[in-house]
């Protein structure tokens, strides 16, 4: 299964680009994907719009902040974030694109992935 997306997850992008994503690829199930709280067939039902949401803003931003609230009580986000930290699109382990660059830049540091990620979610409850 492939998707289209015009350009990535990020707040201010530079430049539209129209991507083939293939889905499949990026969801091959690692052994902790069971777990995961969005494999209920409640969320499955509304997983693209709810983890990989078209834009920012409007039912977007809804959609990101409903992903970030289920991500918040899944008992493997941090695998899943470690699994997405290079995913190009969606919210992986409760974070879009944009942070899980911090997030990676933070890693890349020295910082563990907890750290980086406490850090990062640290400073966007800051930023509101």
């Amino acid at each position: 299964m492939s998707w289209e997306f015009l350009g990535a997850f990020d707040p201010n992008p530079q430049e539209v680009i129209p991507i083939e994503y293939d889905l499949a690829e990026a969801m091959r199930s690692p052994s902790w994907f069971d777990e995961a709280i969005c494999r209920n067939s409640e969320i499955k039902a509304q997983y693209l719009d709810t983890f990989f949401p078209e834009s920012n803003t409007g039912h977007g931003a809804n959609h990101l902040a409903q992903a970030r609230k289920l991500c918040l009580k899944c008992p493997v986000r941090y695998e899943c974030l470690e699994f997405g930290l290079e995913e190009p699109f969606g919210v992986w382990g409760g974070h879009s694109i944009t942070q899980r660059k911090r997030i990676s830049s933070v890693v890349k540091k020295g910082s563990s992935l907890l750290e980086a990620s406490q850090q990062i979610d640290a400073r966007s409850r800051d930023a509101r």
